[in-house]
């Protein structure tokens, strides 16, 4: 069982060892070529001048913080379908309008063309709604950019999903991306709507997205030639002789640094950030779960097992440490975890990024991330370096 180390004292250099795998994908903001990666599909993110950019298939992206402009690293999502058509046109016959005017086209939206549109929502019953999707299961998403057309001044509104209603929310002089999930089993309406005073609004509006099944927004799925659009999963993967962990090397470590977009189970199976292994008997898992389980597998018995406390949706520093009888982890520049007993998995031909345990692509049980850096040593590093790596 892992027990805590009573106090470590961080007097160790940083590792001068050099890393077999280097990944910086905040820095770089691009793909080793050791990397398969795989998208059928294209997809969008938010590019250096925070615009939004699309990716074509098989592209990776790089996101970034749209108000930051922060590298935000390697965007790793699950599959979705935006169930919206005409995204980005509100006067479309598919969208209801009730006591309502749209004028398109009538700002600069989020990806720098002139495709926003201008929504006055009436103080009676005053909406925008789409209710042409059917019945939906639990945990359905309405997202969409919204900016006040005169801030301070009919700028709040709200979002309707499966025929709930959110709090009120307040339109700013910028763009930002709202989002409503409903818990509601129902066929129910999909939009925005005017404040719970039953007060006007005045707000720009573009890239409205519904995914159904969906407990958070993913990143945005443009549906403008009216059909209903899917957005693939991204596979990202090392495999076999790019592997720097395999037969014969009896130590090692690792540097993760990233962010879980959601901690929702997908199919039962808990969300994580890296799974590598050769086999479901023989796996390492970083993390595995939302409470911030890291766990290694040989012969298909836990050999370790280390829980850090809830890992959640912030971003978060792990280094683990592998050599048998003798494994260690320190999250965050947090207090070392170790433990003194177990094997090591005999072989790693696959790792594979943006998932919760061995899952060699396609990936069965994808997570929803950021990855800003992964790094492996072919070295036990010491406890005080991994604390380090991790402050």
């Amino acid at each position: 069982m892992p027990v805590f180390t009573s106090s470590i004292e961080v007097t160790a250099d940083y590792p001068t060892i050099k890393p077999s795998l280097n990944l910086n994908f905040a820095r770089a903001r691009a793909l080793d070529p050791r990397i398969t990666f795989t998208r059928a599909s294209v997809g969008t993110y938010v590019g250096r001048d925070g615009l939004i950019k699309t990716a074509g298939n098989n592209e990776a992206r790089f996101d970034h913080d749209p108000e930051t402009l922060e590298s935000l690293g390697l965007l790793i999502e699950e599959s979705s379908t935006n169930e919206f058509p005409f995204s980005e046109d509100f006067s479309s016959f598919v969208w209801t309008k009730v006591n309502t005017t749209v004028t398109t086209n009538a700002a600069t939206s989020p990806d720098g063309t002139s495709t926003a549109d201008r929504l006055q929502i009436g103080t009676t019953n005053g909406i925008v709604n789409n209710n042409i999707v059917g019945p939906v299961g639990s945990n359905s998403t309405v997202s969409m950019w919204v900016k006040a057309v005169t801030p301070g001044t009919d700028n709040v509104f709200r979002l309707v999903s499966a025929g709930d209603l959110s709090a009120d929310l307040t339109a700013t002089d910028k763009w930002v991306r709202y989002s409503f999930t409903s818990s509601t089993n129902s066929t129910g309406i999909h939009g925005i709507a005017r404040p719970s005073d039953n007060t006007a609004a005045d707000v720009y509006v573009w890239g409205a997205q519904f995914e159904e099944g969906k407990s958070f927004p993913t990143s945005y799925i443009p549906t403008n030639s009216g059909a209903i659009l899917p957005r693939a999963i991204d596979n990202v993967y090392i495999i076999n002789d790019n592997v720097p962990i395999r037969t014969g090397v009896g130590e090692y470590s690792f540097y993760l640094r990233g962010r879980l977009l959601t901690t929702a189970s997908i199919s039962g199976i808990s969300r994580g950030l890296v799974g590598m292994g050769d086999s479901s008997d023989n796996r390492i898992r970083i993390p595995h779960d939302s409470q911030g389980a890291v766990e290694i597998y040989s012969g298909s018995s836990l050999q370790a097992s280390f829980n850090t406390g809830s890992f959640g949706t912030v971003e978060r520093k792990v280094a683990l440490a592998v050599k048998k009888d003798d494994f260690a982890l320190s999250l965050d520049g947090g207090t070392v975890l170790t433990d003194t007993s177990g094997n090591i998995p005999v072989d790693i031909t696959t790792i594979t990024l943006g998932c919760s345990t061995y899952d060699p692509p396609p990936v069965t049980y994808p997570s929803t991330c950021y990855i800003k850096e992964f790094r492996i040593y072919t070295k036990r590093l010491t406890n005080a370096q991994l604390q380090l790596l991790t402050s």
